[in-house]
């Protein structure tokens, strides 16, 4: 898979998993929230019979904004936690003191406690209004998400869905402070599930091992599984017909435990002329260019390539419905496509190949030329050594943009 695919990829991705951070929106304000503090909302719950909901965001989380603009607003939402809860919303980067004391780790994240403060059940992710209302009655009732985690697993109709229930499941053990059993989760779905699921391939190599990983800053054994996975890859992509999947598992592995510099060092112990080189060095195209190697990442991505895969990407978008999309996530697709791009324009002229830079830049320009896209462009060809490319006359195209490229956020 070429990067832009692995990007846009494992943002879809993540709109079914932990939040993870996305730009800032405007705020929208849900009646179903009190301005209290925790304190006073536990005073308030407990004169009035009711359990404290708390919803720990940040502001830079999309799936909080998500929630603000949609579940949030649902009137048989509102009505539920009205009758059932003191409902407040606690930023986490500013009560950093709470956020710890309840261990959140993801945002969003939804606590339903007791007035004294005692934990019931914890939701963690987006969750749209009818299948939130489900889990905090059944919360409510006694069961808890690890419970109705562990009854998912037993009842998947299919592969996928038992893949799917088995990861929900090790993260919730992970957050329930059930370390090994989380890891023989995260392990089964790394080492079997996730490779013979379709559509999980990009998350196994992303989410599941930052999982693994953050389990390991409590849980030793979880960094020594990937170590040992690891090396058990190395081993593999030593075989000169190594496959890309192994070279893949071993560049991600590598990232994972912050030693990509022995995946470049791996590279460069390969022959000149060896087939592993150009696939491994589409996977290292991240680190060639923070390294400025240009010529090695041109030879991975050359030109032809560049094109089809931009030429591909725009036909999916002007045949995406818009109306089964968030707008933020188009969004942010976009802005995805237009890094994409510069680090490409970045590298063709960086390599020499500067007709090609400036074609590509004329194509990028026509496709977005709002001031955040020009300075993104400038600013890669500056790096590259090039700034006089952008001022080419025959790059600096007025054309309007196309009607199926969003309007690019202002970033905080």
């Amino acid at each position: 898979m070429n990067s832009i695919l692995l990007r846009t990829a494992v943002f879809v991705a993540a709109l079914s998993l932990l939040g993870r951070p996305l730009a800032h929106a405007a705020e929208t304000v849900s009646p179903a929230f009190n301005d209290l503090t925790f304190e006073a909302a536990g005073q308030k719950a407990a004169a009035e019979s009711k359990i404290v909901f708390v919803d720990f965001y940040t502001t830079w989380c999309g799936p909080c904004k998500m929630l603000d603009q949609s579940t949030w607003q649902d009137a048989a939402v509102i009505d539920l936690l009205r009758a059932k809860a003191v409902a407040i919303k606690i930023d986490a980067e500013k009560e950093k003191t709470l956020a710890a004391r309840y261990k959140i780790a993801a945002y969003p994240t939804l606590l339903l406690l007791k007035p004294d403060g005692t934990e019931i059940d914890r939701l963690v992710g987006y969750r749209e209004a009818r299948t939130f209302i489900a889990e905090f009655n059944s919360g409510l009732a006694g069961k808890t998400a690890l419970q109705r985690a562990q009854e998912a697993v037993k009842g998947a109709a299919t592969d996928q869905d038992r893949v799917q229930a088995r990861y929900k499941l090790a993260r919730l053990l992970a957050l329930d402070g059930k370390n090994q059993e989380a890891l023989d989760e995260f392990l089964w779905c790394y080492d079997e599930g996730m490779k013979q699921a379709p559509g999980m391939h990009s998350v196994r190599n992303s989410f599941l091992l930052s999982d693994m990983a953050n389990l390991g800053r409590d849980f030793p054994p979880a960094l020594t599984a990937l170590r040992e996975r690891r090396d058990k890859a190395l081993a593999a992509a030593q075989a000169p017909d190594a496959s890309r999947d192994t070279l893949m598992d071993l560049a991600s592995l590598n990232r994972t435990l912050k030693e990509d510099a022995k995946t470049l060092e791996f590279f460069d112990r390969l022959p000149a002329d060896d087939v592993r080189r150009d696939p491994l060095g589409l996977i290292l195209f991240p680190q060639l260019l923070e390294a400025k190697r240009y010529a090695d990442a041109a030879k991975a991505q050359p030109y032809e390539r560049i094109a089809q895969t931009f030429a591909v990407m725009q036909k999916v978008e002007s045949t995406r419905d818009p109306s089964r999309m968030p707008e933020r996530l188009r969004q942010l697709m976009h802005e995805n496509q237009i890094k994409w791009l510069a680090e490409h324009v970045e590298m063709l002229a960086g390599s020499g190949q500067t007709a090609e830079a400036k074609e590509l830049l004329a194509t990028a320009l026509n496709y977005d030329h709002s001031d955040e896209a020009k300075a993104t462009f400038r600013q890669h060809l500056e790096r590259a050594g090039h700034p006089e490319l952008f001022d080419n006359p025959a790059t600096n195209t007025t054309a309007p943009a196309p009607a199926a490229a969003p309007a690019t956020a202002t970033q905080t």
